[in-house]
């Protein structure tokens, strides 16, 4: 290749296609395009299960997310971030990672540009990732955050989601690139709010419920 030939790439990290404005709806849509076009069986269903899964956790319903026809009785996780890992094992522990977060009014979050790949074993995600949350969430982080304001917390993300031949999610591997946290205070209009996402997500867990 000559030194100065330019690579053409679909990597959604290179291109970095970010949308100017955060769009809770915008990474669900585009797994629901991602499964009309898989065709595997067991991918398929994997995928239903992933989309499934994320909606629930988004639009707060963080009670629905470890049953028996997602979820294995025994499931494991593994969240790194910023120097420590998470590791949850088991119904409870995991149930308190998403009661907390709901709790807490921060989880409404999702990609902003994504790469994404399902296999036999699961999914395997790598995101711009947007997080929304009040700035009394990063009291921990090395920010000056105003506690009353709402911040869109930004930040470079790998996933592995691991599932069983039934397609039952088996457990998380989340892993946070903690050198790429970005911070942009939000003016009130633009704060995605808990009930906000959960009715503009609405009509997309309906379907993904009846798939």
């Amino acid at each position: 290749m000559l030194p100065n030939a330019r690579m053409t790439t679909h990597d959604a990290m290179t291109t970095m296609n970010v949308p100017a404005r955060f769009d809770v709806t915008h990474w669900p849509i585009n797994v629901e395009k991602y499964l009309a076009r898989t065709e595997k069986p067991l991918h398929r269903a994997i995928l239903k299960n992933y989309l499934r899964h994320l909606l629930l956790e988004v639009s707060g319903y963080w009670d629905q997310i470890l049953v028996p026809e997602l979820t294995v009785d025994v499931p494991e996780y593994r969240v790194g971030d910023r120097g420590t890992v998470r590791v949850l094992s088991g119904k409870a522990a995991v149930e308190d990672f998403y009661r907390e977060t709901y709790e807490s009014r921060s989880n409404v979050m999702g990609a902003r540009t994504m790469n994404m790949c399902v296999e036999n074993f699961g999914v395997t995600t790598e995101a711009y990732w947007a997080h929304v949350v009040p700035g009394e969430f990063l009291h921990d982080h090395d920010v000056d955050a105003d506690p009353d304001a709402h911040y869109l917390m930004n930040y470079n993300i790998f996933q592995v989601f691991a599932y069983t031949d039934e397609a039952k999610l088996i457990g998380e591997r989340i892993y946070v690139d903690s050198a790429s946290y970005r911070y942009e205070k939000l003016p009130p209009k633009d704060v995605v709010t808990p009930e906000q996402a959960r009715r503009e997500l609405a009509p997309l867990l309906s379907r993904a419920t009846l798939a």
